[in-house]
């Protein structure tokens, strides 16, 4: 089986393979983006989510500079604590129980708000989360939490932008690609990958292949395996497409496995919601409270 050559493979099209594919077409000519998804399922999870970008900011000076809007007139009212990145940091070892990576986690603190200056250049719009994030305190805005920042438009709007930029900077997009395997060379490294289309099995090869196609919370069979009994159950908030198949293939071509496998994000969700994501209503099918009921779990 022959492919075409280019020069970096990303699979998955959502906020971070489009950001690979985003900083890899800065030094490479041929950057190919594949997703899974049909183009109306455009996104992967990152089209239904709130859009919110966590990152230290020293005050509201300094998040004001982030952001598509600097004459909200609601910012002479506002209260924006600061988030330094010791402050980030602790929320990382405290939210994980002190199992996040502090390698990993450092590299994300100390480069977060500068990634966001840099999708900013690319055409990403950034507004402060006043709908999210702030109460309204004697007619003054008071954010909390230091998650401040967020896409104009959430998660739909971040997609779309994700989508134009990829375009203004000749990133190739093809959608219907479910990579179903990693080609190997004859020393086992990784040198493209293989993918199921409509029209048959395609092969393409690369210089480098990024893996950026998520987990596998829309595979029943996976989430029974690692989260354990009733997890086949569960409904999905986002994207049926992420089954786990990139997962398995670099397993099989030697990654070694890590993290915490048997745990996950969830949340409260509409009893009444699709088996998985609406693209209408997104994140709007979250229950974060019942005023006059009891949550059990």
């Amino acid at each position: 089986m022959t492919g075409d050559r280019h020069d970096v493979v990303v699979v998955g099209g959502g906020n971070a393979g489009y950001c690979a594919a985003l900083a890899a077409r800065e030094i490479c000519d041929r950057v190919l983006l594949v997703e899974k998804a049909p183009e109306p399922w455009a996104g992967g999870n990152s089209y239904f989510t709130a859009g919110v970008f966590r990152c230290a900011v020293g005050d509201l000076e300094e998040a004001v500079g982030l952001i598509e809007d600097a004459d909200d007139p609601r910012l002479t009212r506002t209260d924006l604590p600061p988030y330094p990145e010791d402050a980030f940091l602790a929320d990382m070892r405290r939210l994980t129980e002190g199992r996040c990576d502090p390698e990993l986690a450092g590299v994300l603190v100390a480069c977060a708000t500068d990634t966001l200056r840099w999708l900013r250049a690319r055409g990403l719009r950034f507004e402060l989360a006043f709908s999210r994030q702030s109460f309204l305190v004697d007619g003054r805005h008071r954010f909390w939490g230091g998650l401040y920042l967020g896409t104009v438009g959430g998660g739909k709007g971040l997609v779309a932008q994700h989508r134009a930029a990829a375009a203004a900077a000749g990133v190739e997009v093809r959608h219907e690609h479910a990579m179903v395997e990693l080609r190997r060379g004859a020393g086992g490294a990784v040198t493209g990958v293989v993918c199921e289309t409509p029209a048959g099995r395609e092969a393409v090869d690369a210089g480098a292949v990024v893996l950026a196609a998520g987990g596998f919370e829309a595979n029943p069979m996976l989430r029974a395996a690692f989260l354990g009994p009733g997890w086949d159950l569960a409904r999905v908030r986002g994207t049926p497409y992420n089954t786990g198949e990139a997962l398995l293939a670099a397993l099989d071509a030697g990654a070694a496995p890590y993290g915490h496998w048997s745990g996950c994000h969830a949340t409260a969700w509409d009893v009444a919601s699709p088996p998985s994501g609406d693209r209408e209503l997104t994140n709007l099918l979250t229950k974060q409270s019942y005023p006059v009921g009891l949550i059990v779990n």
